[in-house]
């Protein structure tokens, strides 16, 4: 018997679901079990004030409510589904037969947490080798320069700095601006408590802080996330390596190979924006009143992508929010759902290895499924966000991940999201050390969807 789809209570029994039972349990109503968690607690009272209330004016308390889970508009699906100049698929009834690799492996129910560093390891390197590429094993000198304050867009509440990140090799030196802003008020007090860091890998384009309101500013919302005691940066993506398929000579990349040819296994500009991430993160902790314990790294789209791919390769990243990320992010490969790898691979062939494309409608090869990029965070914390008019970046491939990951995060000792049926639009589900929403419109990162985000941030942070 062909399985769809199979996933995981606890890791010591997993049960297989068929097409029909899932398609089944996806349609019915049903109580939302665990989404208000039991470890949620907002010790913050600026930002319990501030995130109470979305852009909306509802009430976004994570609360437990019953009604059905989101399914995708029928007239949206079939507008798609229509267009004969793109042919792929947005009709749930017709996501291909599918089997996900095991998030332990071939494991036995003796599996235990001692065992998962090994697993763990063997998981990055499948994924470094057949989907984001391997950095290159040379240590350059690292610099930071400090070009200039930065121009605070929220009225005098924040502290800015620009700075200038230098990689030097031998003779040869490669460098990339970025943004940090930290509280004012936290700064100024005697013994200033480190504070949390949100760094954002920008893939829209450099902010200039000048043109910035706090209030209007969506994508990267400064004034909200300094509001709620945050300290925050930003680096726009294709400073660091150009996002484009014909950039390869102008970037990080083809700095460190010297322009030499990629390999197969060569990394792509994913792997090579999370690694700029992670130089933010070196300047944040050393130069700022950084919290190590309290860090996240988010990004939307592409960028969401990247965020997921950072803290895979970077540890001391605590938490990852990928907004609406799709193929090649928090999304399924397998399920063929929207964007796919053919397309992906053949429209953006520098994000990824060149060892993908061999993958390219043949995803049931592929060693990995994204799933176990969720499972490569673990304990650590991760989020991920969906819009309702994306089906380009399949919500339910996007949450399922988080519910196919969940033994990795059980045999560690976390709780996690674990009911495959979607929550409703608005209604975020936070269970442990997962979290996720669903929100009306098309693909973005907005105001409501930062709210969402630290309120989960909050509740990871107070504990």
């Amino acid at each position: 018997m062909i399985m769809k789809h199979k996933w995981h209570v606890r890791p010591a029994r997993r049960p297989f679901v068929t097409r029909r039972l899932l398609t089944a349990a996806l349609a019915s109503s049903m109580t939302m079990v665990g989404i208000f968690s039991n470890n949620l607690s907002f010790n913050s009272a600026n930002a319990q004030s501030l995130l109470g209330k979305a852009d909306t004016g509802a009430d976004t308390e994570i609360r437990t409510t019953e009604s059905a889970g989101w399914q995708a508009d029928a007239k949206l699906v079939a507008a798609l589904q229509a267009r004969s100049n793109h042919p792929f698929n947005y009709d749930e009834a017709a996501v291909p037969d599918y089997e996900l690799p095991d998030v332990l492996g071939a494991a036995t129910e003796d599996f235990t947490a001692a065992q998962w560093p090994d697993r763990r390891a063997a998981l990055l390197e499948q994924f470094r080798g057949h989907v984001y590429g391997r950095r290159p094993q040379v240590t350059p000198e690292v610099f930071f320069e400090y070009e200039a304050a930065a121009f605070d867009p929220t009225g005098g509440k924040a502290i800015g700095k620009r700075v200038r990140c230098r990689i030097r090799l031998g003779e040869r030196e490669f460098a990339f601006p970025f943004l940090i802003y930290t509280p004012r008020q936290s700064q100024q007090s005697a013994s200033p408590e480190p504070m949390p860091l949100v760094v954002l890998i920008n893939n829209r384009e450099f902010p200039d802080p000048q043109t910035m309101s706090p209030e209007a500013s969506g994508f990267w919302p400064v004034g909200l996330l300094i509001d709620a005691g945050f300290a925050t940066a930003v680096f726009h993506t294709s400073d660091v390596d150009p996002d484009r398929a014909d950039g390869y000579e102008q970037g990080i990349r083809g700095f460190f190979a010297e322009n030499a040819p990629r390999g197969d296994e060569s990394w792509g500009s994913l792997s090579a924006w999370g690694w700029a991430a992670s130089r933010v993160l070196d300047f944040a902790l050393k130069y700022e009143n950084i919290d190590p314990q309290r860090t996240a790294v988010v990004g939307h789209s592409r960028g969401g992508k990247t965020a997921l791919w950072a803290a895979a390769e970077d540890p001391r990243f605590q938490i990852a929010y990928a907004n609406e990320s799709g193929c090649g992010g928090a999304a399924l490969s397998r399920r063929r759902y929207g964007e796919t790898i053919a397309r992906i691979t053949s429209a953006f062939p520098h994000w990824f290895c060149p060892k993908l494309t061999t993958y390219s409608d043949q995803e049931d090869r592929l060693p990995v499924d994204q799933h176990q990029l969720i499972a490569l965070l673990a304990p650590r914390s991760v989020y991920v966000a969906s819009a309702a008019e994306d089906l380009w970046a399949d919500p339910r491939g996007e949450y399922l991940s988080i519910v196919e990951a969940a033994p990795a995060f059980e045999l560690l000792g976390k709780t996690s999201i674990t009911d495959s049926s979607m929550p409703p639009l608005d209604q975020p589900r936070h269970v442990g050390a997962t979290g996720y929403h669903i929100r009306p419109g098309k693909h973005n990162l907005t105001r409501h969807d930062w709210q969402y985000f630290l309120q989960f941030a909050e509740s990871q942070f107070a504990e």
